[in-house]
């Protein structure tokens, strides 16, 4: 009888599991490298405006990047806990708050460090999160679910929802269609 509990692997799909590994951790090592010289930008900035973080901008075991703590939060005064991280997007130090009433503590993005006073100015300034990316398409399709024809009594009522559920399957098959190409 022969022996079912060892798995030979084709000679091909041997290379492409080693060439699969091989981009993995070329990534990997991207973004690591990515995360610090987003760390050493944020450490080398503010030593240009003169401030000296309680910790210096880092990563952590996973990679992912740590901001520098510029100052920690002051219960009695009111004020919050200063971050610094680095934004692609501006290509500058964005200052991030965290509200230390909220039992999970989630730093959000107040402003960008532009003057020394920012940082004083952020102490004060509640943390704003970005919305959630809208999902247009799921929003679409519960437009298509919710609004059954059937069950309306008024026929030019359904004919504009037929239309409207027509021209929504239109643009969502067509959005599915260019994101393909």
């Amino acid at each position: 009888m022969p022996d079912t509990t060892a798995a030979v692997l084709p000679a091909w799909l041997a290379t492409a599991e080693a060439d699969r590994a091989e981009r993995d951790l070329n990534e990997k090592a991207s973004k690591l490298r990515l995360v610090m010289d987003q760390a050493d930008k944020v450490n080398r900035w503010l030593a240009e405006f003169g401030i000296e973080p309680v910790s210096p901008a880092g990563y952590d075991k996973f990679g992912n990047l740590q901001g520098a703590v510029l100052i920690g939060a002051d219960y009695e005064e009111g004020t919050y806990e200063v971050r610094a991280l680095w934004s692609q997007d501006d290509d500058a130090i964005e200052l991030h708050t965290a509200d230390w009433e909220d039992d999970s503590t989630a730093f959000g993005r107040v402003r960008l460090l532009k003057a020394i006073g920012d940082v004083a100015a952020a102490r004060h300034e509640t943390p704003k999160f970005p919305a959630r990316p809208r999902d247009f398409a799921a929003e679409a399709r519960w437009a298509l679910d919710s609004l059954n024809v059937d069950r309306l009594n008024n026929g030019e009522v359904e004919a504009v929802v037929t239309a409207l559920n027509g021209i929504t399957a239109a643009l969502l098959n067509l959005a599915e269609g260019g994101s393909r190409s």
